[in-house]
C-alpha cells in the first residue's frame, strides 16, 4: 500500500513542475505540460519575478512586475511562445507519423 502512496506522490511532484524555464533578468517564463479533462495534452506559460530585499536580504519570487520590467517580459513572453509552438508542431508530426504506421 506504502509503494503507490509513494508512486502517487512522485507522479504529483513530477507533475507539478515547469517542463521548460525562460530567464531573463529576474523575469522567468515557466513552461508547464498540461492535460485538458478530455485526454489534450497542451502547454502553457506563467510568468514570474524574482527579487531581493535590500534591507534584509531576504529573497523571493513574485507574479506582479514593474514598468521596467517591459523589455525583460517581453522577452520571455516571445521565447515561451516559439517554443510552445515549435514543441506543439513536434508533437503534431509525431501523432501524424504514428498514425501512418
Amino acid at each position: 500500500m506504502n509503494e503507490k502512496i509513494e508512486i502517487k506522490k512522485k507522479k504529483a511532484a513530477a507533475a507539478e513542475m515547469p517542463i521548460h524555464t525562460i530567464r531573463e533578468g529576474a523575469v522567468a517564463a515557466s513552461i508547464w505540460r498540461r492535460m485538458s479533462p478530455a485526454g489534450y495534452e497542451y502547454f502553457d506559460f506563467s510568468l514570474c519575478r524574482s527579487w531581493k530585499s535590500l534591507s534584509s536580504g531576504g529573497t523571493g519570487n513574485s507574479r506582479n512586475f514593474f514598468s521596467r520590467n517591459q523589455v525583460e517580459l517581453t522577452k520571455v513572453v516571445e521565447e515561451a511562445c516559439r517554443w510552445i509552438a515549435a514543441h506543439e508542431l513536434e508533437q503534431e508530426s509525431n501523432r501524424e507519423e504514428r498514425n501512418a504506421a
